[in-house]
């Protein structure tokens, strides 16, 4: 008989069964967005029904770790950023655009504010694309803070942007 070591706590978060599910998830968000290009907007809106909810559901469910100090690199570049943002654009075409009433800049105004599908999944993506990075290297400490920072940043802000457009991608789906 054998004793095997308990795995740290670290490792026992960084390989547990949500997260792994969540960066599953979130490795295929990436990999749709980053293959877009020339892909028909019709089969572009059926993927992202199925994959945006899923995201959102995963990263719900998950449950921070203990806090560590330190943060992650961006990954991500301005030119990634943009490459994202404008295949995504140019997939959705006049679908891209959508009013939003549930902005900050709207308790300023009293029209709805113009936004974009492709812009709000270029800022998912980055956020997601971040932590999918990181989980690549395979050091579990900086795994763990990527998780609780990709965490923070749905909680404060693009989880409401998946929302936002996954409203719109509703819309174009049956209405356009």
């Amino acid at each position: 008989m054998t004793c095997k070591p308990k795995p740290r706590a670290m490792e026992q978060y960084a390989y547990s069964q949500p997260v792994l599910e969540w960066m599953t998830v979130c490795t295929e968000f990436c990999k749709q967005l980053e293959q877009c290009e020339g892909t028909e907007r019709a089969d572009f809106v059926e993927v992202m029904r199925v994959c945006l909810p899923m995201l959102y559901l995963k990263t719900s469910l998950l449950k921070k770790a203990d806090d560590l100090p330190g943060f992650t690199e961006d990954h991500v570049t301005e030119d990634d950023y943009e490459y994202i943002r404008r295949c995504v654009a140019t997939v959705m075409a006049e679908g891209d655009d959508y009013l939003d009433a549930f902005v900050e800049d709207f308790k300023y105004s009293e029209e709805p504010v113009l936004r974009t599908v492709s812009e709000d999944l270029a800022d998912v993506y980055q956020a997601v694309r971040n932590a999918v990075e990181t989980f690549r290297e395979g050091h579990e400490e900086a795994m763990q803070v990527a998780v609780g920072e990709a965490i923070d940043s749905f909680e404060t802000y693009w989880g409401g942007r998946l929302l936002s457009a996954l409203r719109a991608i509703h819309d174009v789906r049956f209405t356009i």
